[in-house]
């Protein structure tokens, strides 16, 4: 007895397949819905629940003001490393910019403290920035470090300049380890605004800390990933 395929999961195999043959190729945008729906033999309800899987796969972004694209190349992130994001983006040959949300000088607060290992009350630099890959807003990333660590550091532009490479460079202060934990977010309103895309679509949520080679914490940080544009991987060593 043969078993007939549904055309839920008919079309969900061909639009995967489209992709992953790269006949759709990655960063275009899809064919109009009546388009699709004539070549799949298909009603747009089923296309639509078909999309929808995609994207939660990651295979496929919806844009608010222009439509549907196939995600681009996904940037591998490190869980084990300890390199900027910049160096990571570098690495994947793409081209970044950052612009800067907001910058200003906080106190201390209970989660600061416990993250940063300083006082209540004390002066915090924030800074929150809104990374771009070959041109899409893909991280919105609040980091916080203790002022007396890094005088003036709001005096930096950070558009322009590395802020590991003024840890290392104006600071004398490197970086070797850190702690991150991953789970998975919803975006807000605000926040799909600044990532072009829908309301409640799913993001990566990253939240760390990293350490000087005395073992002193000196960032505490929070990052908002694009769910489409990331995978996180783990590379290790033979040594021990």
């Amino acid at each position: 007895m043969s078993e007939t395929i549904s055309s839920y999961d008919k079309a969900l195999e061909e639009l995967e397949y489209f992709i992953i043959a790269n006949i759709y190729k990655k960063n275009s945008k899809l064919p109009a819905e009546r388009k699709l729906c004539q070549e799949l033999g298909i009603s747009r309800t089923t296309l639509r629940a078909a999309i929808n899987e995609l994207v939660l796969r990651g295979l496929i972004v919806k844009k608010a003001s222009s439509g549907t694209y196939v995600a681009p190349a996904k940037i591998k992130r490190n869980m084990l490393g300890v390199d900027s994001l910049s160096t990571a983006m570098r690495e994947g040959g793409g081209i970044f910019k950052t612009i800067i949300i907001d910058q200003s000088v906080i106190q201390c607060n209970k989660q600061i403290s416990r993250n940063l290992h300083i006082t209540l009350g004390k002066k915090v630099y924030c800074t929150t920035r809104l990374r771009y890959i070959d041109g899409t807003p893909c991280i919105i990333e609040t980091t916080y470090l203790d002022a007396e660590k890094c005088p003036d550091f709001d005096k930096f532009n950070l558009e322009k300049t590395s802020m590991y490479s003024i840890f290392k460079n104006i600071y004398n202060k490197k970086i070797v380890s850190g702690k991150e934990k991953i789970s998975v977010t919803y975006l807000t309103k605000e926040e799909a605004k600044m990532f072009d895309t829908e309301e409640n679509s799913p993001a990566f949520f990253a939240v760390g800390t990293t350490e000087l080679d005395n073992h002193e914490r000196l960032e505490y940080y929070k990052l908002i990933l694009k769910y489409d544009m990331f995978k996180f991987t783990i590379k290790t060593s033979g040594e021990q």
